[in-house]
């Protein structure tokens, strides 16, 4: 029961310190314009190459998800050690992991938010069809994909506690996504010598089933891709979890904890 009060608490929190620093209306114009634009510029180059535009818009449109869920978790520690408020966050005798799971709650439902928009850009704009869509086998690869994906920002936001700017790794590992993970091209289409490292990222499983789901499949026909989706998400944030326990101990002896 604690650790779901700090949980809650945390989730709470850090949607009110959301909209401190970010105006509603600009992120209601980031919420839009960001997904719109970074569709459009794919899907243009995709019928100059005369690939398929539907494949495209699909994968631009889950893979929206990251910069939630990957970009902005990345950046929690990073705004802590601006703000200087890291210190009392570590000193807090809270258990870790519903802590940062809690803080990474309102970029999950943000994300959410952006794949919903941007799959109504694919079908009104892009002209992708999803007549044949079994809705809630979508709607559970977009959830999944959210929180698996935020595990995954909590692996890599572990590294802020050793680097000034995690602005870095934020954008590194957001615009690696477009690569590995079969967001505008298949990975099969990958050297083969790489294409494994594509299944370390939920993303990759998550695309697979949301398309799947839109051409008809419902949710036990998707369930096998699903759970090998959340087996990774699970992995990846528990691996997070102790990169965190252990860059924390670290910073506190090498006196790096507010390194700006």
């Amino acid at each position: 029961m604690n650790s779901f009060k700090i949980f809650l608490s945390s989730a709470v929190f850090s949607f009110r310190a959301q909209f401190d620093w970010l105006n509603p209306a600009m992120w209601l114009t980031m919420k839009f314009v960001l997904s719109l634009s970074q569709m459009a510029f794919f899907v243009f180059v995709g019928i100059f190459a005369q690939a398929d535009v539907r494949f495209i818009a699909i994968g631009n449109a889950l893979q929206s998800v990251s910069w939630n869920t990957v970009f902005s978790v990345i950046n929690i520690t990073g705004h802590d050690k601006w703000d200087g408020t890291l210190t009392l966050v570590l000193a807090t005798p809270a258990s870790r992991l519903p802590l940062f799971i809690g803080r990474a709650m309102i970029h999950v439902f943000d994300g959410i938010l952006s794949a919903a928009i941007s799959f109504f850009f694919a079908a009104f704009i892009f002209g992708v069809n999803f007549a044949r869509t079994n809705v809630a086998a979508l709607i559970v690869a977009v959830i999944l994909t959210a929180f698996t994906m935020a595990g995954f920002g909590l692996l890599i936001g572990g590294f802020c506690f050793f680097f000034r700017n995690p602005m870095v790794f934020a954008n590194i590992f957001t615009f690696a996504l477009l690569i590995f993970c079969g967001v505008n091209f298949p990975v099969q289409n990958l050297p083969t010598a790489i294409q494994p490292f594509s299944y370390i990222f939920p993303l990759t499983y998550g695309l697979t089933a949301a398309r799947n789901a839109i051409m008809g499949q419902d949710l036990i026909q998707i369930a096998p891709t699903l759970v090998l989706q959340l087996a990774v998400g699970v992995a990846l944030m528990l691996i997070g979890y102790l990169l965190f326990r252990s860059f924390e101990n670290n910073a506190r002896k090498t006196g790096k904890v507010e390194a700006v």
